[in-house]
This record gives C-alpha cells, sequence and structure tokens, in this order.
C-alpha cells in the first residue's frame, strides 16, 4: 500500500548551499587594519590629521561594523 504523505529521498531537494562569505571578512580585515593603521601614522604626524585621519577613522568603524552584521547574519556562534 502506496503511503501518499510519505516524502520520498529522490524527490526532495537539496537546501541551496549557503556561501560562507570568507572573501569579504578577509576583504573587510584588510580595510580594517590599513584604516587602523592610516589613522595612527595621521595620528603621530599630526599635520593634516583631520583630513586624513577622520576618514580612515570613519572607514575603520564601517568596517567594523560590517563584520559585527557579517558575524550575525552567517549565524556563527
Amino acid at each position: 500500500m502506496d503511503d501518499p504523505y510519505r516524502i520520498e529521498p529522490q524527490g526532495r531537494r537539496r537546501p541551496a548551499r549557503r556561501r560562507n562569505g570568507w572573501a569579504l571578512r578577509a576583504l573587510l580585515w584588510a580595510i580594517l587594519v590599513i584604516a587602523i593603521s592610516v589613522n595612527i601614522v595621521a595620528s603621530t604626524i599630526g599635520r593634516g590629521s583631520l583630513l586624513v585621519g577622520l576618514p580612515s577613522g570613519l572607514i575603520a568603524v564601517a568596517c567594523i561594523a560590517g563584520l559585527i552584521v557579517h558575524h550575525i547574519r552567517s549565524g556563527r556562534r
């Protein structure tokens, strides 16, 4: 007797494979390190620190926010 409610394995679809986003994470980390380095150098030199340090600091904050969002969306614990 056939069971109409039985799910056959060959009829099931595999769930779409999620990309782990390692490239995005690596890019965000690289940009973060560069932005922090530029910010440290601009603060140490002192000349033009507002023109160079402020944008690099904003980029660093944006990278940190991006890494946090990526971590939360990826569901890693």
